[in-house]
């Protein structure tokens, strides 16, 4: 869908599960796959650990949600993974997981403490390694691309806005007051995340203002954003970031704004239109803020992850014929239920970040299923 429009404007943001005050010390977890980064893969890591856990030989997803680029650096930085942890790398501090047992038996996610330093199988990222690093991968560090993840701007429903230029907020988050990009004048307003941001750090590709540089109020993460925007009594002038799949999950507390990119001649919303949920304009190339899922793992001389994160990979991407790792779950169905777009319905890719779009036609069109199952019934 297409919108004409002269200035308007727009807020994104994400959502997390309740946090407890003070995490209990973790248990020893049952054959656990320890992941670290970002906070958009939520959605994925816990489809994927409900069906796991409830497997014969259950294995436990073991995820901390810091930021893509903290994700990356965990894994790029840890040349020796059976040493002591390198400056950057390993993670401690508050994790969750997905307990089958908790809420009387119905499963919950649950929060506890790594209490020593942990050596992480997988770096899970909204952008590549370079975009963190301003390098390629070290040797032995393997970056594989897996679901594409949309970004948004959002607004509180109660907001009049409908779509935003790449103009608007170029001067909105580039230079906040000074920036005069009504309505989104007001710096405190602005909800943002950080350099180490996967959602940001995409957005910022697109908009030509380096993540780090935004103006506006670092809220830490999407549960913060969220908080943010929902509740905003100054809905007209709020505006934040956020990532589609937890957008998805939130629609009665947010709008998301239509986008006109540098050089385009209308607006788009991400999906074909605003209540529809095809992501057709992210997979046809009209709507540019996306990015791939990147799993950062170490690799040998060859192509061989260490066995857990094989096997996660294996997963995501659903390589489990005779190479890969068999899973208990269709890759597009979870890909799908996340609310993330699979490879396999895109007709467009990009090599980097906010890079040029080039046609793609996946050799295992998935596109009716994904629009079939995401439509409204």
């Amino acid at each position: 869908m297409r919108i004409r429009f002269s200035w308007v404007g727009a807020l994104g943001v994400l959502i997390a599960a309740p946090r407890l005050a003070a995490a209990a010390d973790c248990p020893t977890f049952t054959d656990p796959i320890y992941l670290n980064g970002s906070s958009a893969a939520e959605p994925l890591v816990i489809a994927m650990a409900k069906v796991l856990s409830t497997q014969a030989s259950p294995t436990t997803l073991v995820y901390a949600k810091p930021g893509s680029c903290v994700g990356v650096t965990s894994v790029n930085e840890d040349a020796t993974p059976t040493a002591a942890c390198a400056l950057g790398a390993c993670f401690t501090g508050t994790v969750e997981y997905w307990d089958p047992t908790a809420s009387a038996g119905a499963g919950a996610v649950v929060t506890c403490t790594l209490t020593a330093p942990t050596h992480v199988d997988v770096g899970l990222s909204d952008v590549w390694v370079d975009t963190c690093t301003g390098a390629q991968p070290k040797a032995g560090v393997k970056d594989t691309s897996g679901p594409v993840e949309p970004m948004l701007f959002v607004v509180p429903k109660a907001s009049q806005q409908s779509a935003i230029t790449a103009e608007e907020a170029y001067f909105a988050f580039g230079f906040g007051a000074p920036g005069q990009a009504k309505p989104w004048t007001v710096e405190g307003n602005l909800a943002i995340r950080n350099p180490t941001s996967g959602t940001e750090q995409v957005i910022a590709h697109n908009i030509n203002v380096p993540a780090g540089r935004w103006k506006g109020m670092d809220k830490g993460g999407s549960g913060g954003v969220l908080t943010a925007v929902s509740t905003a009594t100054a809905a007209e002038s709020t505006m934040g970031i956020l990532g589609s799949d937890v957008y998805d999950a939130n629609r009665d507390k947010l709008t998301a704004l239509a986008f006109q990119a540098f050089h385009q001649f209308g607006a788009f919303y991400a999906d074909s239109t605003a209540t529809s949920f095809d992501k057709r304009n992210v997979r046809n190339g009209h709507y540019v803020n996306w990015g791939y899922l990147h799993m950062i793992t170490r690799i040998d001389g060859g192509n061989a992850m260490n066995p857990n994160a094989k096997r996660f990979v294996d997963w995501v991407t659903g390589n489990t014929g005779a190479s890969g790792t068999p899973a208990p779950f269709d890759a597009t169905d979870v890909i799908i239920q996340a609310k993330m777009v699979p490879t396999c319905a895109m007709k467009v890719s990009r090599q980097s970040e906010g890079g040029a779009l080039s046609p793609s036609a996946p050799a295992a069109d998935c596109s009716a299923k994904f629009e079939s199952a995401v439509a409204p019934h």
